[in-house]
């Protein structure tokens, strides 16, 4: 090839794809050049500094850093990955003691959830979360994924905080 042309192709190639970069908003999957590729959402600060989101309040933004990557954003979990399904859970509409203290201590299996044993381990969120973080994730998980439990208060959180804060170890299902 003729290093006329090479230079022609290449000049071209480089503008096709300045053209295509400056016309897609990469703004948030990166925030600086050597990276990983990790989607930032540029408007998560405005989200957070309203305390609210699209819907869902700031519950579901908390879901949406902490809790989706492993129960998903449809809330049905991974059981063959031994992640159980929050969606159509008893456990998370009963009693709201039980998943204070899953998401304060974690939780590790063995359990069995419609029919499917799942035996993995949760971490335990007390020293990331705050006792409102914590009400707001469960009440959006709660009132979310077809899910009817109450709505959780900060107060709540904190009494069962200080009520198991001698605890180190992760739930069982049995504990529960």
């Amino acid at each position: 090839m003729h290093a006329g042309t090479r230079t022609l192709l290449r000049t071209a190639v480089l503008l096709l794809v300045s053209a295509t970069l400056t016309s897609c908003n990469i703004q948030g999957f990166f925030t600086s050049i050597g990276d990983d590729p990790v989607f930032v959402d540029p408007n998560a600060a405005a989200a957070s500094a309203s305390g609210a989101t699209a819907d869902g309040g700031p519950g579901k933004a908390v879901y949406g850093r902490i809790c989706a990557a492993c129960h998903l954003g449809s809330g049905k979990g991974v059981p063959a990955n031994n992640i159980p399904a929050l969606a159509g859970s008893a456990l998370v509409q009963g009693d709201a003691s039980l998943p204070i203290k899953i998401v304060l201590h974690g939780f590790r299996g063995p359990i069995e959830r419609n029919g499917v044993q799942i035996n993995g381990q949760m971490a335990a969120w007390k020293d990331q979360l705050s006792d409102q973080e914590i009400a707001d994730v469960l009440s959006y998980v709660r009132s979310s994924f077809g899910n009817s439990g109450a709505a959780i208060t900060a107060d709540e959180v904190k009494a069962i905080r200080e009520e198991t804060s001698g605890r180190f170890v992760p739930y069982t299902e049995s504990e529960l």
